[in-house]
């Protein structure tokens, strides 16, 4: 029997769920990269979201050209004849802020920043909707191929785990050839992830902070402990995390995400006052704290296994696409 041929949802979850520690790092990686490039688009991610907003949407209508021509064409190369061919429908300020999680008057005074730095442009009776500048498409090109990397990478690892023979240069290949499916997808999980942690911390700077110190974090627990389980019954253990070298300065955060250091200082320290962090008064660094789980929203089983289910609906989607 062709395994490939046989992929399921469950065995996708079941995988994500049995090799967290070894997927989790390249998901965070994938996360940084994708966060970090919203943040110095758009100068901060409350206003970025608002952009991933309208282009899933953007992607969806493009999406939808396919019920009246199977063959239509979703690919990256064709994206920037397709984004200027589609309706956008009218969105309703209270409608954007439902689908972001963020508040009405936030989402308003974004949406009008957005607007005076053309991210989002306005049109008959109010109209507002995405369409990035012609000036734009070889930077915007650029960025969409690293993040298909990024995100192939993060599917590889997974089929490798479920012994489907996929080089990464396949798996990149499909997507771009029907980019405006996976990215519609893609930016669906993102809204989901970021409206989570808008909810959770009120401030995505944070997340994009949190997430650096998940990736040391991971990839020293990978080494000691061999899958999420084992290390959630061993939370004894995790007291002495600090052995592990898992921890991060505020400069090598500001350098990686490009928020400015003292911002990433003030934010480290609302962490270690939340106890999700706690900070080395010797070497000024900060760690996970992993002994506190149950407050962690950080490390919350409930919300890994809701993270696990958002990731296992989107890679079945990728993955049964790759070996149909």
């Amino acid at each position: 029997m062709d395994r490939s041929k046989n992929i399921e949802n469950k065995l996708i979850q079941k995988n994500l769920t049995e090799n967290f520690l070894k997927l989790m790092p390249t998901f965070y990686e994938m996360e940084s990269s994708f966060l970090t490039g919203v943040y110095k688009r758009y100068g901060d991610l409350e206003g970025g979201n608002i952009v991933i907003y309208f282009a899933r949407d953007c992607h969806l209508e493009i999406l939808r050209k396919r019920e009246k021509d199977l063959n239509f064409n979703l690919s990256l190369e064709n994206f920037w004849d397709n984004h200027k061919n589609v309706f956008q429908s009218r969105k309703k300020i209270i409608l954007v802020s439902q689908k972001t999680g963020l508040p009405k008057e936030t989402t308003r005074r974004k949406i009008l920043s957005l607007i005076k730095k053309k991210h989002l442009k306005k049109g008959d009776k109010n109209k507002l909707f995405w369409e990035p500048e012609t000036d734009q498409k070889e930077s915007y090109i650029k960025i969409i191929d690293e993040e298909i990397v990024s995100l192939s990478k993060f599917i590889f690892e997974q089929t490798k785990l479920l012994s489907l023979s996929l080089p990464i240069s396949k798996i990149e290949k499909e997507i771009k050839n029907n980019y405006s499916f996976y990215w519609y997808h893609f930016l669906n999980v993102q809204l989901e992830y970021i409206k989570f942690w808008q909810d959770k911390l009120k401030d995505l700077e944070m997340l994009l902070i949190g997430v650096q110190v998940l990736i040391l974090t991971l990839n020293s627990l990978k080494r000691k402990f061999s899958n999420f389980t084992a290390m959630m019954d061993n939370q004894k253990n995790l007291v002495n995390f600090s052995d592990l070298n898992g921890d991060i300065s505020a400069t090598s955060i500001s350098d990686i995400t490009g928020i400015p250091r003292a911002t990433c200082i003030r934010k480290l320290e609302k962490f270690v006052k939340m106890k999700v962090l706690e900070k080395n008064n010797k070497s000024k660094r900060y760690s996970l704290v992993l002994d506190q789980t149950t407050f962690n929203p950080m490390l919350q089983p409930e919300w890994m296994k809701h993270k696990i289910s958002i990731l296992s609906n989107f890679s079945f989607i990728v993955i049964k696409g790759l070996v149909k």
